[in-house]
């Protein structure tokens, strides 16, 4: 005889499908949207006990709080490292217009590698206006990757709009609502309630890890990146060790796009020690110190082991970009509790005589 519920079943599977397509383009502001409200729930409920539970009441001032303390001074710094990646590309285009190219080439023209280099452009004079055609290509594709990565450098475009609305109508509903949707999903849920709790615990716990794990690999990289443009004599090391930690978010070119124009500009200003020193530095301490803590942090106390940390943190970057920074390390995370949970089916343990 025919399962009554099966029908039920698929048209649910096909429902949900067809809801997680529609979702899909503002896939990432829900995400988000969600993990601000499991990072702002604590403070939700302290405003919900000092308005003697009004919900409405609480959900806007605590959406208020959130915005004035997180996203404003979020934005204002976006918009800082637009300024000064703006007015770093500008000086170093000035540089390679007006800096000493001839000069710095005969410099190394000892070097073999540098003599069968004017060999094959044909000429010193070449080969000069060759490196100025790449270094500025390079600068320009640099400042686009940033400015397509950094948020809020885009410009405020209808999509961009209507993601903010999205992420603000989500977190309104996660703090007005939450205290009654966890239950909800528990009782919906095809688990047993105590596998759904901690599916919702372990969601919550990576969550805040990745947050936590970006915060503090941001700052220690730009101590880091600070002190190496500090010994190598960078004119406003303090500036560009803020730049660092804030394009440590940026996908795929990271730090990079902070300390490959300082070397450029330092190589251009006649110093190439200086800028070989800065490249190292970078490449071996600066970009280290992401790939250690980063993975470290997200684990926190829980079993995952480390090598799926690192897979899920890196992995969503390359395969989501930015929201996959959160997105992959609870992936990951879910995947292992859910196989924990079917060992535990299917192996029960005995109880203790």
């Amino acid at each position: 005889m025919r399962d009554p519920t099966f029908s039920l079943r698929v048209l649910l599977l096909v429902a949900i499908g067809l809801a997680a397509w529609l979702v899909r383009p503002f896939a990432d502001a829900v995400i988000v949207a969600a993990v601000v409200g499991v990072l702002a729930w604590p403070l939700h409920l302290r405003v919900l006990r000092q308005v003697r539970g009004r919900a409405l009441v609480a959900t806007a001032t605590s959406l208020l709080l959130v915005t004035v303390g997180v996203l404003v001074p979020g934005a204002g710094l976006a918009w800082v490292v637009s300024r000064e990646l703006a007015a770093l590309a500008e000086q170093l285009v000035f540089a390679l217009d007006q800096g000493d190219l001839p000069g710095l080439l005969g410099q190394l023209q000892g070097l073999p590698m540098v003599s069968w280099l004017v060999a094959q452009a044909g000429g010193e004079a070449a080969l000069v206006a060759e490196i100025r055609d790449t270094l500025r290509e390079l600068v320009g594709e640099l400042a686009r990757s940033a400015g397509q990565s950094v948020p809020g450098l885009v410009g405020l475009t209808a999509r961009a709009l209507l993601k903010v609305l999205v992420f603000f109508l989500t977190l309104a509903s996660i703090l007005h609502r939450g205290q009654e949707l966890v239950p909800w999903a528990v009782r919906v849920s095809p688990l047993a309630p105590e596998h759904s709790r901690r599916l919702f615990q372990v969601f919550s716990e990576f969550a805040r890890n990745v947050v936590l794990a970006g915060l503090v690999a941001a700052v220690v990289q730009s101590v880091v990146a600070g002190a190496g443009y500090l010994l190598a004599g960078v004119d406003r090391p303090l500036l560009f060790a803020l730049l660092t930690g804030v394009l440590a978010y940026v996908p795929l070119v990271g730090t990079a796009a902070a300390w490959a124009p300082v070397s450029l500009l330092l190589l251009l200003q006649g110093r190439p020690g200086a800028a070989l020193f800065v490249v190292l530095w970078s490449i071996l301490l600066t970009g280290t110190v992401d790939n250690l803590i980063k993975p470290l942090v997200v684990r926190g106390k829980s079993e995952l082991p480390t090598v799926l940390v690192f897979l899920g943190v890196f992995g969503g970057l390359l395969t989501f970009g930015l929201i996959g920074l959160l997105v992959g390390p609870v992936i990951m995370a879910v995947m292992m509790a859910l196989l924990r949970i079917w060992q535990e089916i299917r192996e029960p343990v005995a109880p203790a005589p």
